[in-house]
């Protein structure tokens, strides 16, 4: 019997931690004032989506290189609530990038790496 209590006080202490590590993350979605989607397409370019939840203030896209240097910045008027944007990389160096999405005191941030591609050398013999 104090066996199954203590099992039944262990999922429940389980469950209510569970439950507030949800309702946490819940919370924290609910704080941010826009939402983003970066994907990669197959062509080698990034499209950026924003969907801001009010237009209170501009949105500033911000691409930096592994040294931080600025290669890419676009602000986006306040009026635009939902926008996006292709990112072509063709001319860019292999490396780490950071992309950051800023609106108002929030900034997300997405990190991406490019590598060339091992072209590989066939020989043939007659």
């Amino acid at each position: 019997m104090k066996t199954s209590v203590k099992t039944f006080i262990c999922a429940f202490a389980l469950a209510a931690a569970s439950f507030t590590a949800n309702a946490a993350d819940k919370e924290a979605k609910k704080a941010s004032t826009f939402g983003t989607g970066i994907y990669a397409t197959k062509t080698g370019k990034i499209n950026v989506l924003v969907d801001k939840a009010n237009t209170d203030s501009k949105t500033t896209l911000l691409l930096r290189d592994a040294e931080g240097t600025i290669v890419y910045r676009e602000t986006i008027s306040k009026e635009n609530k939902k926008f996006g944007r292709t990112l072509n990389l063709d001319a860019m160096d292999a490396g780490k990038y950071k992309l950051d999405i800023i609106s108002g005191n929030e900034i997300q941030t997405k990190t991406f790496e490019l590598a060339d591609q091992k072209v590989e050398r066939v020989l043939t013999v007659n």
